[in-house]
């Protein structure tokens, strides 16, 4: 009965070599490193190095998959990243991957709309097998929006015109795309919302200190700042002026006041200013 034992754990521990030995048979490639910035910012974009030893004396193929180096604006991995293999150009992703002997390097596109650690991780497959995987991590740093609201004042007969104007920043390293921006012109007195107005705009670039909410471009073909809020305060009836291209505007008489509020929202942070016009 004990040789029969013996002679089974015999048998298993063969089979486990035999099968080691014919995995691993014909394997010559491993991945000697995954190279990518320790940080970067949402929207950033660039390579990540992945270096191949081929340990062989000849040329083989090897296919590879690669995870988490491109997220959408839900953080969703895309599945088929960007390669370019060599110096040869860029490439959609290939079945097999041709490389030399020594140390090879591919090149993966990486991109990312929404904060957070990222963990890359790279399999590498030399007939069908597996042969190697590693990962590496990432910090993909956010945006720092801010809002902010200054004004002008003009008098004439029998009116005194406000102009507010609204500029975004982004103190941060990475860029936010989308932020919408809401304009409103409250009425001090009744607390009730006499204009309002929302835009999106299309994305503010890591650290952009003064951006213009609102622009004009003359027929001269100038691009110059426009008001995001306008406010008519008369001695009488008000003007027929539609203020344009103001993105919210109130008239009232003059000695109302009124309460000019911007709200800035990229993601999960919201940026907030307020003005009493008149001041």
């Amino acid at each position: 009965m004990r040789n029969k034992v013996l002679i089974g754990i015999l048998l298993l521990v063969l089979i486990l070599v035999v099968t080691t030995v014919w995995y691993f048979i014909g394997i010559s490639v491993s991945i000697v490193s995954i190279v990518v910035p320790s940080e970067v910012g949402t929207d950033d974009s660039g390579y990540v190095a992945i270096l191949l030893q081929n340990n062989g004396s000849k040329d083989i193929n090897v296919s590879l998959k690669v995870k988490n180096t491109i997220e959408d604006e839900k953080g969703v991995s895309v599945q088929e990243p960007i390669i370019i293999v060599g110096a040869s150009g860029l490439d959609a992703l290939p079945a097999e991957v041709s490389l030399k002997p020594g140390i090879n390097q591919i090149n993966v596109y990486y991109g990312y709309q929404v904060p957070g650690l990222k963990k890359i991780e790279v399999e590498v497959y030399q007939k069908g097998k597996l042969a190697d995987a590693k990962s590496a991590e990432v910090n993909v740093l956010p945006p720092q929006i801010r809002v902010e609201l200054q004004y002008t004042n003009e008098s004439q007969s029998g009116y005194d015109i406000y102009k507010v104007f609204g500029s975004l920043s982004n103190f941060g390293r990475g860029t936010a795309r989308g932020v919408a921006v809401n304009i409103s012109i409250i009425d001090e007195t009744t607390g009730k919302i006499v204009s309002s107005s929302t835009r999106g705009e299309s994305q503010i670039r890591d650290y952009t200190f003064f951006q213009p909410m609102n622009t004009w471009r003359g027929k001269d073909g100038l691009e110059t700042q426009a008001p995001v809020a306008l406010i008519e305060l008369s001695s009488g009836v008000p003007s027929n002026e539609s203020y344009m291209p103001a993105l919210t505007v109130a008239k009232g008489k003059i000695g109302d006041r009124y309460r000019v509020v911007a709200i800035a929202q990229w993601q999960d942070q919201i940026s907030k200013a307020e003005m009493l016009i008149p001041p």
